[in-house]
């Protein structure tokens, strides 16, 4: 019986997801949370793309 316990543990820890924001960003209010900012075309050169705000603004988060 004390095994059925561990294997559950095992099994709720594989399932769990990593911490942080995991999902897909498709707006600018989950860029936002994500701590990106939404900016048309392309991001600056010292930023990394991390979503789309809308289908022409990029969702961009500075480097840190």
């Amino acid at each position: 019986m004390k095994i059925l316990y561990l294997l559950f543990a095992v099994f709720f820890l594989v399932l769990q997801s990593s911490p942080g924001f995991t999902q897909r960003i498709s707006n600018s209010s989950d860029c936002t949370r994500a701590g990106g900012y939404c900016r048309r075309g392309s991001c600056y050169p010292r930023a990394t793309l991390i979503g789309n705000c809308s289908r022409r603004e990029s969702c961009c988060r500075r480097r840190r």
